[in-house]
């Protein structure tokens, strides 16, 4: 994890496999405790950044083996920014925000969105050789500043 005025950061370069959740996973959880957010902040960060990396993997890697998926964790004062990188053609992010459609309650899918967005207090999408995802949480859970 290097540092810089303040800023700590961290970068996981993983397989497009997700047997490597689990790592991402402990990344979070770890990094966040250590950094003073509250176990409940702790458990939505690592639920909404999982989630992304999950999507990255099946729906832009598509689970290829020769491509990876690239989270970069920053803490700066009492946000963390998680992002993620996957190395796919993207998908209508726009259309998506707009039209997010009310999943089906049996359903075990299309849900990825409404996850990340109720356990973060900040969400973007934007596309530069590949999707990128970013999540902010504050350590307080108030919202992030713009």
């Amino acid at each position: 994890m290097g540092k810089s005025n303040n800023v700590e950061h961290m970068i996981l370069n993983i397989p497009s496999d997700l047997k490597y959740l689990g790592a991402v996973d402990a990344a979070i959880q770890d990094l966040a405790r250590e950094f003073s957010f509250s176990p409940d902040a702790v458990n939505d960060v690592s639920t909404a950044l999982v989630e992304a990396c999950s999507n990255a993997i099946e729906h832009g890697n598509k689970f290829s083996p020769d491509k990876r998926v690239t989270v970069a964790l920053k803490f700066q004062g009492d946000t963390l920014t998680a992002t993620v990188k996957d190395e796919g053609v993207g998908f209508d992010y726009e259309k998506a925000l707009r039209e997010e459609p009310d999943p089906d309650p049996m359903s075990e899918r299309g849900r990825g969105i409404l996850i990340m967005r109720a356990f973060t207090d900040g969400l973007g999408f934007n596309y530069a050789e590949g999707m990128i995802v970013e999540l902010t949480k504050r350590r307080d859970g108030l919202e992030a500043a713009e």
